[in-house]
């Protein structure tokens, strides 16, 4: 299995990569959940866990970069608002 690194996380997301592929996965409660997929099973909070709950939804670092902003800036307003 190719080795998962984290790029960047802000609040509960996180952004990985793989082979050169990004992808955004939320860490809450010791898991990892996929985002922007219905399925929101939790996984280990591991390399393999995060390759899990990715799958094969890798995908190019401009769009997935920009995913991960767009998230990253929706979770710092909620948590403003909560304050």
């Amino acid at each position: 299995m190719a080795e998962v690194s984290i790029v960047e996380q802000r609040g509960s997301h996180v952004l990985v990569q793989r082979r050169g592929r990004l992808a955004v996965v939320e860490r809450r409660d010791g898991q990892i959940y996929a985002v922007g997929s219905e399925e929101r099973e939790g996984y280990p909070d591991t390399p393999q866990g995060i390759a899990q709950a990715v799958g094969h939804e890798w995908g190019d670092p401009e769009s997935v970069r920009a995913t991960f902003e767009e998230l990253a800036e929706q979770g710092e307003e909620i948590a403003q608002r909560a304050r």
